[in-house]
């Protein structure tokens, strides 16, 4: 498939945009960042693995014993390790996974099936070489994979790529501009007709400039310009897009000074090719959301939120539709130790998990809980790694109710990736 694509400077979402169903927020952005123009992406580390983790942790009981979830499989080996994994459930029932290794190439992105029980072997997507980052993937209903990624040079300067696996990996092409730009946090969601929905954060290469959230679809046939959600103003990070049964989308970012607690959460919706004007849905920090649209037509966003010394305690999750929120629920409640990076998956009945990393210090693992209808599970640890910290999971199910999870373990500069389902 040729996929055309088109880039230019962003501009601002127009309020006709927005579908009539949405609530863009009236409310004002966050002041200027003090202390300086500097924007905070220095603080960015590609192989996430956050300085919290050698911090004293909050102290507090630990979760229960390992719970239902099958042995965890690793998925990488070796000193190549594995970082920044995202798994994707095919109409088959396959689970499709992609993440990058560190070789002397480069930082290169590989994609695995698993089917059956079985682990196919490695395909390299992407470049051959160089810094390939951040993946994020697809499977739409004929089967294709779409996966988007960007591409690092050593000054920092970064561009967006799409590429899709028919039969073999297309040539990867680019959606953001060339030259002086950084990008990051790219994710992709499928649509109807053959729409993607393509979000990043992007900026000038300039220690002044500050990232932005942007949007952009592709139509089957090329690709829109970006447009932008907040005005530059602070920094906005972790942009995620997820696609609703219907075809729409919802999106969400947060902006602030990023590695503390000064953060706000936003979501955005797309229908249709278009994109709605930002909402503004905490007023508490909050970071990382993620989604999960139940069979009812709710939405379910989750996101971690950190104390006043910028440490992660708390795992939410806020339940509605945009403009009627409920209140935050915290399924991490009751347990001491850090909790962050968490993602949400519904399945056909209406049952919600929610996964996230979990770190006490002396023992750290990957945590669930379920909701069946009578609130939130004990948390429970999916798995006994017994080595290093786990983070930035990825969640899926397939269409008969088993949850599909994988997510990177390990200390600075050495991860790998694992692997495990839930039963129904």
């Amino acid at each position: 498939m040729l996929l055309l694509f088109a880039c230019s400077t962003p501009v601002e979402a127009p309020a006709t945009t927005a579908p009539s169903h949405t609530a863009p927020s009236d409310a004002p952005l966050p002041p200027p960042i003090p202390g300086g123009p500097t924007s905070g992406a220095a603080l960015q580390d590609p192989t996430g693995f956050p300085h919290f983790h050698d911090l004293p942790a909050p102290p507090g009981p630990a979760p229960g014993d390992t719970g239902a979830w099958s042995r965890a499989t690793r998925v990488t080996t070796g000193p190549a390790g594995g970082y920044r994994p995202q798994v994707a459930v095919g109409p088959d029932g396959a689970a499709h996974l992609v993440y990058y290794d560190r070789v002397d190439a480069g930082d290169l992105i590989r994609y695995r099936t698993v089917q059956g029980g079985r682990l196919s072997g490695a395909e390299r997507l992407g470049f051959a070489e160089g810094r390939n980052w951040g993946p994020d993937l697809v499977v739409r209903d004929d089967g294709s994979v779409v996966v988007v990624f960007d591409l690092a040079g050593d000054d920092m300067a970064s561009r967006g790529y799409v590429t899709v696996r028919t039969s073999s990996w297309s040539e990867p092409l680019p959606l953001t501009p060339e030259g002086a730009y950084e990008i990051g946090s790219g994710h992709v969601a499928d649509g109807l007709d053959g729409r993607l929905a393509y979000v990043f954060i992007g900026k000038p290469l300039d220690p002044k400039a500050r990232f932005r959230a942007q949007g952009a679809w592709f139509d089957g046939s090329a690709w829109s310009s970006p447009v932008a959600f907040n005005d530059g103003r602070q920094d906005a990070w972790h942009f995620n897009v997820e696609r609703r049964p219907d075809g729409s989308v919802l999106g969400g970012y947060d902006v602030g000074m990023g590695g503390t607690d000064r953060t706000t959460l936003y979501v955005v919706e797309g229908r249709a090719g278009r994109f709605g004007g930002p909402e503004q849905l905490t007023t508490l920090n909050g970071e990382r959301p993620h989604f999960a649209f139940a069979p009812d037509g709710t939405d379910h966003v989750t996101f971690f939120r950190k104390d006043a010394t910028s440490r992660p305690q708390w795992v939410h999750v806020v339940s509605g539709t945009p403009g009627s929120w409920g209140d935050p629920q915290t399924p991490s409640a009751g347990v001491g130790g850090f909790h962050f990076d968490p993602d949400i998956a519904v399945a056909p009945d209406g049952t919600l998990c929610l996964v996230w990393g979990w770190d006490a210090g002396d023992d750290a693992e990957l945590l669930y809980s379920l909701h069946a209808g009578q609130g939130w599970s004990p948390p429970a640890k999916i798995a006994d790694v017994d080595w290093g910290k786990p983070g930035l999971p990825s969640l899926d199910v397939d269409a008969d109710g088993r949850f599909h999870v994988v997510w990177n373990q390990g200390v600075a500069g050495d991860n790998a990736v694992y692997y495990a389902t839930l039963e129904p």
